[in-house]
């Protein structure tokens, strides 16, 4: 039975008992003995797919790397990574060593009792007919050397392919956590929930660069068609659109959907500075690692000093800059928002209808506390790009922070069904789901977030945790978890002292720990050059000090303000001490919240009076 199992692989679409875990490979999914359900990235499962191959012996770190990885960058972290996520998910309160064994200077073993237990009995979800993923493209190139370029094409046509109205387009977070895998398609199609998959393939030919595409019917594995395309490498940039624009027309040709009505203008942008800007977003696409932000800043920056009316490079290096503080520890972080500012006007200057930086424009506005400014920014970027995750998702972000959750929550719901593998959305729902009172679908939420290599969920993990009243629970989870976490928030937990203060005074409400954390977070406060954080701004909610939670808001606001904002709104004891407390009326009367109340809605905690919506007195009720 054992050597029938280890000869199985991911395209068997099996299940198998691995200790006392079952493990399915066609979800993804890791059940512990618990009965809790772990979600795993497809490059984790894949992991766990090469050691069930060899059940017993022993896998090097090299192999699992070129198997999982290839040449991709940041490939050792991610096996580390990946050996991490699987012990947490199989741990049954012995030793998780017990099921992945770490072997010294050889690399892991599978020890744990590996049984079948047979082929998957429930039936699988249909997707949507006009549903497609687009997997990122492969790179065929001698040397191995574009793969920039691959990834810059796959995204290119998953925007062209989200303008076809009445097509599900998987996002790119989801379709690209297939990078590298050698995996049946049917399985993809499944795993996202699509009809169709679009695989392609690059290479170089001398001065020409060749690319072949094809569309496979999602559950057969049949080709439907196959195309190739042919470009000159200095005509980089407008080789990419006119690719995109074929296959966008190619796929509605097939799939009888009514093709795009879009001029496709040349524009006079140089194949280096195009070069520079796939970089720089690759990089930029990754988010976490101290480095990795900084060094796609370098590339959109080299881009823009080429081209000065690259109006994409420029939305994107205002992003870059923007969202840099809360994923990179850096004493300039306020040299970083007025650098995206500057970024975004000369955008939007150059092409008033970019999405991206109007996106962007919205973040920067609801920092600056300029709710209705924000709202429209985002409306303008949701009707220029209507099935993109980022601008639903922006909406939705804008919608939470003024407290209208149930409108807030149908964005997001759009938002995971296309893009299912990203931890993030996951995260943001959770939000809501807490907001709206539902605990235990919001710790799911959480859970999946995390599972799905979202660090940050673990505060919400956590929260839950202390809310249904396991504190220690709680405090053991972040303990076990902290290094998983940005680099930011890592970092100023990474000395065990430190942690036990915090966590204790998050959790336990010790009242030693909540002075010491208290005195700490208000001289960050008070040192203008402290980098803000959401975590540092909510940790004043955690402490119930409302008054400084409000003034930090006001002071020091971090570059995710709208989720920050957002948590006052949670039926907890601690936001219910900010909606009551003085503080929180001057907030309002500040950043006259009361006009846009009036013009999007009212919160279920805040009632207009003589329930006229246009009232300008209210009552709160929270």
């Amino acid at each position: 039975m054992l050597k029938m199992c280890a000869k199985l692989n991911m395209g068997d679409f099996g299940r198998v008992r691995i200790g006392s875990a079952n493990v399915d490979f066609n979800a993804s999914l890791i059940t512990n003995y618990q009965g809790l359900d772990f979600a795993i990235e497809p490059k984790v499962m894949k992991v766990l797919n090469e050691l069930r191959m060899k059940h017993g012996e022993v896998v090097s770190r090299n192999d699992l790397i070129d198997r999982v990885w290839g040449r991709a960058g940041g490939a050792d972290e991610g096996l580390t990574r990946a050996i991490s996520l699987l012990r947490k998910a199989f741990h049954d309160g012995s030793d998780i060593k017990h099921y992945i064994q770490t072997i010294p200077k050889r690399g892991y073993s599978l020890k744990a009792t590996l049984t079948s237990i047979g082929d998957i009995d429930t039936q699988p979800v249909v997707p949507p007919s006009l549903s497609i993923a687009v997997l990122p493209f492969v790179d065929m190139s001698d040397d191995q050397s574009f793969d920039y370029l691959c990834d810059g094409i796959s995204e290119e046509i998953i925007n062209e392919l989200t303008h076809l109205s009445s097509l599900k387009v998987s996002g790119r977070t989801s379709s690209f956590s297939f990078k590298g895998m050698n995996q049946d398609i049917r399985q993809i199609a499944q795993a996202l929930s699509v009809a169709y998959v679009l695989e392609g393939s690059l290479r170089k030919d001398g001065d020409q660069l060749c690319i072949t595409v094809q569309l496979i019917e999602g559950s057969s594995g049949f080709h439907v068609c196959s195309n190739s395309y042919k470009g000159e490498c200095s005509e980089l940039f407008n080789f990419q659109e006119k690719i995109a624009g074929l296959v966008a027309d190619k796929v509605s040709h097939v799939l009888k959907i009514a093709p795009l009505e879009k001029t496709r203008k040349q524009q006079n942008i140089s194949a280096e500075a195009y070069r520079l800007f796939l970089r720089g977003k690759q990089l930029t696409h990754r988010l976490n690692g101290q480095n990795t932000i900084p060094t796609g800043i370098d590339y959109l920056q080299r881009a823009v000093d080429i081209d000065p009316q690259f109006s994409e490079a420029l939305s994107w290096l205002g992003l870059a800059h923007f969202i840099l503080p809360e994923f990179s520890k850096t004493p300039f972080w306020a040299q970083h928002i007025e650098k995206s500012r500057l970024a975004i006007e000369q955008a939007l200057k150059v092409n008033p209808d970019s999405s991206v930086a109007l996106l962007v424009k919205a973040m920067h506005l609801m920092r600056k506390l300029e709710f209705n400014a924000a709202l429209e920014s985002y409306q303008r970027a949701l009707k220029l790009d209507p099935n993109n995750v980022e601008t639903m998702a922006g909406m939705g972000l804008g919608l939470m922070a003024i407290g209208l959750y149930s409108q807030a929550k149908p964005y997001f719901q759009r938002v995971i069904e296309i893009d299912p593998l990203c931890g993030l959305w996951h995260t943001t729902y959770g939000g809501i789901l807490l907001a709206m009172g539902d605990f235990d679908e919001a710790e799911k939420s959480f859970l999946r977030s995390f599972n799905l290599g979202f660090g940050a969920a673990a505060f919400g993990v956590s929260q839950l945790m202390a809310l249904r009243g396991d504190a220690q629970q709680a405090i053991a989870f972040m303990e076990q978890h902290y290094s998983a976490l940005g680099p930011v928030d890592a970092a100023e937990l990474h000395s065990p002292l430190i942690r036990k203060l915090v966590l204790n005074a998050y959790y336990e409400k010790s009242p030693i720990a909540k002075v010491i954390v208290s005195y700490s977070l208000r001289r960050r406060l008070s040192d203008k050059s402290a980098q803000p954080t959401a975590a540092s701004l909510i940790s004043f909610l955690f402490l119930k000090q409302p008054q400084l939670f409000f003034r930090s808001i006001l002071e020091k606001p971090n570059p995710y303000l709208g989720y920050t904002i957002a948590r006052i709104w949670e039926p907890t004891e601690t936001s219910k001490d900010a909606l009551q407390h003085p503080a929180f009326i001057k907030f309002i009367k500040q950043t006259k919240l009361v006009s846009v109340w009036q013009k999007h809605g009212w919160p279920e905690k805040i009632k207009p009076d003589n329930g006229d919506n246009s009232s300008s007195t209210f009552t709160i009720t929270g």
